[in-house]
């Protein structure tokens, strides 16, 4: 190993390291074909929420459906891949997805619940 390289390890040999599989999703049909098939895309991703990280679309005005981004908790690229191959709009020939190995190492989450309330934000 070179100095820098050795020099980067150690500067994120403390970081958090997680690794998640993350999917880009773009619309390969018209945006009132995917919207028949909204319902569906949210039932899936509602009922398989255990194994998403997050997910959510890209804004574009004007745009209801189009891009998106999901990131999955997943033991290895097959199980994400089937997952995604799954996901409706994808099924129907919708959307296609790209699948990436992606590494957590900076950044903040803050979680706030309110139990009286039934409520939560994320900061």
């Amino acid at each position: 190993m070179t100095d820098i390289t050795e020099t980067i390890q150690r500067m994120i040999q403390s970081n958090l390291r997680k690794r998640l599989y993350v999917a880009f999703s773009y619309p390969v049909a018209s945006q009132e074909e995917m919207l028949a098939r909204m319902p569906e895309h949210l039932t899936y991703m509602e009922q398989h929420e255990d194994k998403i990280f997050l997910s959510g679309p890209f804004i574009k005005e004007g745009a209801l459906v189009d891009q998106g981004m999901t990131i999955l908790h997943s033991h290895n690229e097959e199980e994400a891949a089937e997952f995604m191959r799954n996901e409706p709009l994808i099924k129907h020939g919708l959307r296609r997805f790209e699948l990436r190995l992606w590494e957590i190492r900076e950044g903040t989450l803050s979680v706030r619940i309110s139990a009286a309330k039934s409520q939560g934000s994320l900061t």
